[in-house]
């Protein structure tokens, strides 16, 4: 009699039944300058985003003659929501209970600059690129942050913040459906990252409402919004940017989330690993360690899961440039500075906050207490798509309206942060994150098989 037993478990799927929405690989934040006119901080003008980066990141790429330390996905500054009310309609934009769906007394609109869009197409042809992510962002508290930080409305431009809770039905699916015709009709745009903030209360319900319509056009089912083509045969990719603990406590304390339904089949999550839990000092911007950041790392990952279940697929969003909690300096402006105006210089270089990240991410303790979350693997469709690394800017600011100077330095990467990210990217798709069942189903460890006779 011959007994077999196998140490291996079904894990994921073939490549060939994944969905080619989901794009594996590790990712980069792209942004133009803030300011186009430097002496002109209101000027409203086009974007002049050039693509300034693209050299720097093809010499990232072109450095060794492997792929899995490559940048293979960029995210590429697209445009932001903004509600604008109509001469003589101040309120126009307001909740009365919804703003109105009269363009000429509320102007609801979704942006997509002409130049962003050749930015976008420039980054694609970065040697190593695969695919190239839109980013549409917004701050739907950007009134509060400007009552905040000194009542600094430099510019006059009022409340044209895109807080989502004013908007009808009709309105939302207005807006949703102008989002998915302006994105989807550029074939190298592959999808949308939506960084729509703050995810908590009181916003949570329209955020989810819009991300809901805005999902469903891109998998764009009846083809209503050119969302689908040979290149993307089952429409185009949406992710939210988000801390993984505030999707799952402002959906139901539920595993898996409510939240996944929302992203739907074309979604994935974008977990923030910095910012966590800031300090109260200088008002809340005081810098973490490299030991305190990867703490607060480590504390938010088994929250990773709990959103997650067992199947629904993420990135990571860690800091190789500065981050407003994770960073060399910060400086802030000399006036209209909030409740954040003193100095500081953390001591610390962003190469040891990116070396931090993977010693946590790399640690075997992490892969048996995940049970191989990051373990990074197309052939075995696994959950862990990549790490999303913020970012290459010309500011980095806070708050983000272009007349605010509060720096966080340094903007773009320091050629040593760079090094240690390209000598530990490839370790998340070794095997070196991966259980043993996984190693055997990406054919990396053979079964064990015994043999009674």
């Amino acid at each position: 009699m011959r007994a077999v037993s196998i140490a291996a478990m079904a894990v994921g799927t073939a490549s060939a039944a994944n969905n080619p929405a989901y794009k594996w690989g590790h990712a980069t934040y792209t942004y133009g300058p803030l300011l186009c006119e430097p002496d002109n901080v209101c000027a409203v003008v086009p974007s002049c985003n050039r693509a300034g980066f693209a050299p720097d990141i093809e010499e990232f790429n072109t450095a060794t003659e492997t792929t899995t330390d490559d940048f293979s996905t960029i995210l590429s500054y697209g445009g932001d929501i903004e509600f604008w009310s109509g001469k003589g309609h101040p309120d126009g934009c307001a909740r009365n209970p919804y703003a109105s769906t009269d363009p000429t007394v509320c102007n609801v609109s979704v942006y997509f600059d002409p130049n962003n869009l050749k930015a976008a197409q420039a980054y694609s042809e970065v040697q190593g690129v695969k695919s190239i992510t839109a980013l549409l962002d917004s701050r739907m508290d950007g009134w509060e942050q400007i009552k905040t930080y000194d009542d600094n409305d430099y510019c006059q431009f009022g409340n044209f913040y895109p807080d989502l809770r004013n908007l009808s039905n009709v309105s939302m699916q207005k807006l949703a459906d102008d989002a998915a015709k302006l994105y989807c009709a550029n074939d190298i745009i592959d999808g949308i990252q939506v960084d729509l903030e703050p995810y908590h209360d009181p916003y949570t319900e329209s955020l989810n409402h819009f991300v809901d319509l805005l999902g469903k056009n891109l998998v764009d089912e009846d083809n209503k919004f050119n969302c689908r083509d040979d290149a993307h045969p089952t429409g185009r990719g949406i992710s939210y940017f988000c801390f993984a603990h505030d999707i799952f406590m402002n959906n139901g304390n539920v595993t898996p989330s409510p939240f996944n339904d929302v992203l739907g089949p074309n979604g994935y999550y974008v977990f923030s690993g910095y910012d966590l839990d800031p300090k109260p000092e200088d008002g809340g911007f005081m810098y973490n360690t490299p030991d305190e950041f990867k703490q607060r790392f480590a504390d938010e990952i088994p929250w990773f899961r709990k959103v997650l279940g067992d199947d629904y697929k993420f990135t990571i969003a860690l800091p190789v440039g500065a981050s407003c909690h994770e960073y060399e300096t910060y400086k802030p402006n000399s006036s209209t500075c909030g409740p954040a105006c003193e100095p500081q210089d953390s001591g610390h270089t962003m190469d040891e906050y990116v070396q931090a990240a993977f010693d946590l991410l790399l640690d075997p303790q992490t892969t048996k207490d995940t049970n191989g979350l990051f373990c990074m693997s197309e052939d075995i469709d696994s959950q862990f798509l990549g790490i999303s690394w913020w970012s290459w800017s010309y500011q980095m600011t806070y708050p983000p309206m272009k007349w605010f100077d509060n720096e966080f330095l340094p903007a773009n990467p320091p050629p040593k942060a760079l090094d240690t990210v390209r000598k530990n990217l490839p370790k998340l798709s070794d095997g070196t994150t991966c259980t043993k069942s996984q190693r055997i189903a990406m054919g990396l460890d053979k079964e064990h098989v015994a043999i009674d006779k």
